[in-house]
């Protein structure tokens, strides 16, 4: 998402890039390694990525 992010930042306008960031944040936030990452920093304790 970053990579696709960083590409098309170069060809279209900043409010187009500004709703495609939100878009794929929301795509992230929704995913089981975010939950594992919030649950981790207030666990203080390291995360347990699994790649969902």
């Amino acid at each position: 998402m970053t990579r696709r992010l960083l590409r098309e930042g170069q060809t279209v306008k900043l409010d187009t890039l500004l709703e495609m960031s939100a878009a794929m944040q929301a795509l992230a936030d929704a995913t089981e390694d975010h939950k594992e990452a919030i649950a981790a920093l207030l666990g203080k304790r390291p995360p347990r990525f699994i790649g969902a």
